[in-house]
C-alpha cells in the first residue's frame, strides 16, 4: 500500500512550506532514508525522505509549489501502483494563484517569475532569499554552474558595497527584514503584551566547572566539552526535577507538563535568531547531551533544521559577549528561558571571611507567572546553580 511523504511542519505557527526541487522522477525507485526532495519553510530547509524502500509513484506538489503543513506531497508505494486522484486542500496562496487563471512559477527570494531552473543549493537558496537577492543575479564560480553559499555571500558584499558608494553620509540605508526576522519578531512581540514574565536571577560560582572542563579536556583530548554543554545538561535534570516549568499553557484553564525534555539553544545566524532543539534530554548523559548539542546547532548554521520537535525551554547564552547578565523574552508556547551571562572573575568573602577570587556567572530567568511564582523560578534556578558548582554529578 502506498505511503504518503508529508511536507514536514519545520517549527511553530508554521501553516505552509514550499517544494524547493524533487531529487527524483516519478517512476524512480528511492529507498528508505533517501532524501526525495528539499522544502522549505519560513524558518529553514528541510530534507524530506522517504519513508520506505518503493519507487515514487506521485508527485502532488511540484517545484515552486506550496503546500499545507502536515498534508502529502507525494506517494511512495510498489511499481506501477496507482494511486486515486489527490488534490490536498489549497491555502490561501495557491487559492489566489488559482483565481487569477496564471500558470507560473514564483520565486520567492525576488518575488519575480521565474523564467528557467536555476541550479542552486538548499542553503544558498535560503541565504539569498533572507538577503532579498535576485537569484536570476547570482553567478556561479564552479564549472557546472552550480550557486554557492559562497556566491551569494559575494553578491551580498557587492550590494553593500555599492549602496556605500551611492549612498550620502545625510542618508539612512534601507534594509529590508528577512521572513525568520519578521515571524520571530511578530511571535515575541505577542509574548511580551500577553505573557506576564517573572524574572529572577542568581550568580553561580563556576570555578569547579572551569576545573571539571580542563580535566576533561586532559582526559578526553578531542572532546571540545563547553559551558553551553554543561549548562544544557544542568538545565535538563532542573526540568525533570521541576517538571511545572517544562510545561505549556493551553488555555487559561489548562496547563500541560511535558514528558519529553527538549530544549531550544538561541544561536545567532548573520541577522537572523534560530532556536535548533536538543530532544530528549532525560535521554542523554554529559557526552550524549554535548555531541547532540554541537550537531543541531551547526545544522542550524548550516540551514538545515532536521529535528521536528518544538522546544520545551530555551537557553540564551551571551557569555561568549562579555555581558554581565540580561533577561530574555518567553517563546510560547515555552514557560521559560534561561538568559545566560558571561563568567567573570570576582574578588568575594568565603566563609571564613577571607577575600578569594572566584569565577561567577549570573543566570536570569524568565518565567510565566501564569505557571509558577518566584518561589519556582528560585528552586529552579538554585538547582541549575548547584548542579554547575558541582559538576561532577552531571
Amino acid at each position: 500500500m502506498a505511503e504518503k511523504i508529508i511536507m514536514p511542519q519545520g517549527g511553530q505557527d508554521l501553516k505552509t512550506g514550499q517544494i524547493i526541487q524533487w531529487l527524483f522522477s516519478e517512476g524512480d525507485q528511492v529507498k528508505k532514508g533517501d532524501v526525495v526532495c528539499e522544502v522549505e519553510t519560513e524558518k529553514a530547509v528541510f530534507e524530506v525522505k522517504s519513508p520506505i524502500d518503493g519507487y515514487l509513484i506521485k508527485i502532488i506538489r511540484t517545484d515552486g509549489q506550496e503546500a499545507e503543513i502536515l498534508t502529502p506531497i507525494g506517494f511512495i508505494g510498489e511499481k506501477n501502483e496507482q494511486v486515486a486522484d489527490f488534490e490536498p486542500r489549497k491555502s490561501k496562496a495557491q487559492n489566489k494563484s488559482k483565481n487569477s487563471n496564471v500558470s507560473r512559477t514564483v520565486d520567492k527570494t525576488a518575488g519575480k517569475i521565474a523564467s528557467e531552473k536555476i541550479l542552486i543549493s538548499p542553503k544558498a537558496r535560503k541565504l539569498a532569499r533572507d538577503n532579498n537577492i535576485s537569484l536570476d543575479t547570482l553567478h556561479s564560480k564552479r564549472p557546472d554552474g552550480k550557486v554557492t553559499i559562497e556566491d551569494v555571500q559575494t553578491a551580498i558584499q557587492d550590494r553593500q558595497d555599492t549602496q556605500l558608494e551611492i549612498g550620502s553620509l545625510d542618508q539612512g540605508t534601507q534594509i529590508n527584514r528577512s521572513t525568520n526576522q519578521k515571524v520571530a519578531g511578530a511571535h515575541l512581540t505577542r509574548s511580551w503584551q500577553q505573557t506576564p514574565h517573572i524574572f529572577v536571577t542568581i550568580t553561580a560560582d563556576m570555578t569547579a566547572a572551569i576545573q571539571f572542563r580542563e580535566e576533561h579536556k586532559a582526559i578526553h583530548p578531542n572532546s571540545n566539552l563547553s559551558y553551553t554543554h554543561l549548562i544544557v545538561r544542568a538545565c535538563a535534570e532542573a526540568l525533570e526535577k521541576f517538571p511545572a516549568v517544562n510545561s505549556s499553557l493551553i488555555d487559561e484553564d489548562t496547563l500541560v507538563q511535558w514528558n519529553a525534555i527538549h530544549v531550544g539553544i538561541a544561536v545567532s545566524v548573520g541577522n537572523d535568531l534560530l532556536v535548533p532543539v536538543v530532544e530528549d534530554l532525560g535521554k542523554l548523559d554529559l557526552a550524549e547531551t554535548a555531541e547532540i548539542t554541537d550537531t543541531v546547532v551547526e545544522n542550524a548554521r548550516q540551514g538545515n533544521r532536521k529535528q521536528m520537535a518544538p522546544a520545551h525551554f530555551t537557553i540564551s547564552n551571551l557569555g561568549m559577549f562579555d555581558v554581565d547578565q540580561f533577561t530574555a523574552i518567553i517563546n510560547p508556547p515555552e514557560s521559560a528561558i534561561l538568559a545566560v551571562g558571561s563568567i567573570q572573575k570576582k574578588v568575594v568573602v568565603d566563609e571564613s571571611d577571607q577575600l578569594i577570587m572566584r569565577s561567577l556567572m549570573k543566570m536570569t530567568l524568565s518565567l510565566d507567572h501564569r505557571v509558577g511564582d518566584g518561589v519556582l523560578a528560585a528552586k529552579f534556578l538554585n538547582h541549575i546553580k548547584f548542579l554547575l558548582e558541582h559538576p561532577d554529578k552531571l
